[in-house]
């Protein structure tokens, strides 16, 4: 049902020599891979570079993605949460739905570690820069935690590869759940902090 309705652009990894070389967060550049997503450079970031091709691609043809993620892993806040852009009070509930709808049906999922602050500090993540320059609204991260969860139905445990391909599975449906909902969910209008704060 959900393939009957959206077309999947899956790239699997997009830091490879980083990952496959030890690193989290940096390429073999020692260059954080989601702070280069404005302008990336065909040779220095060909992934990104890519990526971001196919997305202007689409955007160009006039099928604008209903929805970028990218999908990360967290070394200090717990669960598993989402970074999103409100920047108007009339962004909040369309961009608040998935979250929401993920914070019902996802066990590892928290909606109160999530935020949705647009700082200058993230301009040149994925989530930011995508937003601002192809109009996708609802353009996130979602983080997973290294530190395993403190709420809900795994918490005190460690999220291993069984908890986040349920994720996964969840945050498909939630796609679904959201692609058919009449109305947004009713949602409050307040900012909420800074992603660094946040929780901590």
């Amino acid at each position: 049902q959900l393939r009957n309705k959206f077309i999947f652009k899956i790239v699997p990894m997009l830091n490879p020599d980083g990952v496959i070389n030890g690193s989290h967060r940096c390429s073999l550049l020692g260059l954080d891979m989601n702070r280069q997503w404005i302008n990336p450079h065909p040779s220095l970031y060909p992934t990104l570079y890519h990526t971001k091709g196919v997305i202007q691609l689409l955007v160009a043809l006039g099928k604008r993605p209903v929805l970028y993620c990218d999908f990360h892993g967290h070394s200090r806040k717990k669960n598993v949460f989402m970074y999103g852009n409100i920047t108007q009070p009339s962004e909040n509930a369309t961009v608040k739905l998935l979250p929401t709808i993920l914070d019902i049906h996802a066990p590892a999922f928290s909606f109160s570690n999530c935020c949705f602050t647009v700082e200058k500090s993230r301009e040149s993540t994925a989530r930011v820069a995508l937003w601002r320059q192809y109009g996708i609204t609802r353009s996130y991260t979602l983080e997973s935690s290294y530190c395993g969860a403190d709420q809900g139905l795994y918490k005190g445990c460690q999220l291993g590869t069984q908890h986040l391909e349920e994720m996964g599975a969840k945050f498909c449906e939630g796609i679904l759940i959201m692609s058919s909902a009449d109305q947004p969910c009713c949602l409050s209008d307040e900012t909420d902090e800074d992603e660094d704060r946040k929780g901590s």
